[in-house]
């Protein structure tokens, strides 16, 4: 960003409407707490495997010594990952600091515009002259002060933010012992579509006009053999008349 372009009632204004060192050195308070944590974990840890180590002797031992021994690199890591971004954030503070002492009050500011605004209106016979210039001299040197506090600043704050990125702890090796196939079984093989149950046939002997329809769709009609046999008797009652 180009600080020299703006004036110093901007950068000054910035500068002095920011939340000030106050979050940084918070965040370094809270990094190097961390750091401690880490510190102090990794020290519990490595006191509880050399006591299991030097009772417990075996394969077993020496696996587990291993897996915990990339955990405990992991925790040396991190707490110096910790301690350095602590650092940092100190410094982004410290940066701060130095670039609000180098930066003009916007009062100060203030009352140099203040001034020129007077001198300029009471200037009726160029008797203010030498005095405006001098004004605006100080007005020009607050300018570059204030870029020169803001290019500082920019650069200090842009080293304190370089920070490396932590990785995390993954997961433990497991040996090759202890690891255990289980037998897969076959999953049973579902049909896609269950079939429609199927109709009995009717075993009634149908009649030719009424009950053609329901044979062809296999189902018995209600009353099928009471119909039939009512016409056979009719048929037969014919065929007998004298």
């Amino acid at each position: 960003m180009e600080f020299a372009m703006l004036p110093p009632e901007v950068n000054s204004g910035r500068m002095y409407a920011g939340p000030g060192p106050g979050p940084m050195l918070a965040a370094a308070a809270a990094w190097d707490g961390l750091a401690s944590d880490l510190d102090s974990a990794a020290d519990a840890c490595q006191s509880v495997v050399s006591q299991l180590t030097s009772g417990w002797l075996g394969p077993a031992s020496t696996s587990m010594a291993t897996a915990a021994s990339g955990y405990l690199a992991w925790l040396r890591t991190s707490a110096g990952q910790a301690e350095q971004t602590a650092r940092q954030a100190m410094a982004a503070a410290t940066a701060y600091e130095e670039a609000f002492a180098t930066t003009v009050p916007p009062s100060v500011i203030a009352a140099n515009r203040a001034q020129l605004a007077a001198l300029m209106a009471t200037n009726l016979l160029g008797q203010n002259t030498p005095a405006i210039a001098a004004t605006e001299a100080d007005y020009a040197e607050m300018w570059a002060q204030d870029a020169a506090a803001m290019y500082g600043y920019a650069s200090s704050s842009a080293a304190a933010a370089a920070l490396t990125p932590f990785t995390p702890p993954g997961r433990p090796p497991i040996p090759v012992e202890w690891r255990v196939k289980l037998p897969r079984s076959p999953m049973p093989r579902l049909p896609l579509a269950v079939p429609p149950p199927k109709q009995p046939p009717c075993r009634s002997r149908p009649c030719r006009k009424r009950c053609r329809a329901s044979h062809r769709l296999r189902r018995r009609r209600p009353g099928c053999r009471r119909h039939c046999s009512v016409r056979r008797r009719f048929r037969l009652w014919v065929r007998c008349r004298p």
